[in-house]
């Protein structure tokens, strides 16, 4: 469970806090899931406000969040190569 105001992450009962960048990136894949969401797009709505875009800076925040989405079997985020990357969420069998 993800509550994007309180940055917070809720993985097999633990709780996960998350930076504003790690919150604001996941808002963003949660609001398309199992879709390739491209590098520019992300950059631009992460830093567009504060006018300065630092190439690796979306690498290290992904490397960031998919440490903390691990302990999640069923949530990844994967590389599209040359495109971006997808928020993959596989459906858990009842």
């Amino acid at each position: 469970m993800f509550n994007a105001q309180e940055r917070q992450l809720v993985i097999n009962k633990n709780t996960i806090d998350l930076t504003g960048t790690e919150a604001r990136l996941l808002l963003i894949f949660a609001s398309s899931p199992n879709q390739t969401i491209e590098r520019s797009r992300l950059q631009k709505e992460i830093w567009e406000d504060e006018g300065v875009i630092v190439g690796r800076s979306l690498d290290m925040f992904i490397s960031k969040l998919r440490k903390k989405l691990e302990p999640d079997p069923n949530i990844s985020i994967v590389v599209i190569r040359g495109k971006g990357y997808k928020l993959e969420i596989s459906a858990t069998p009842f």
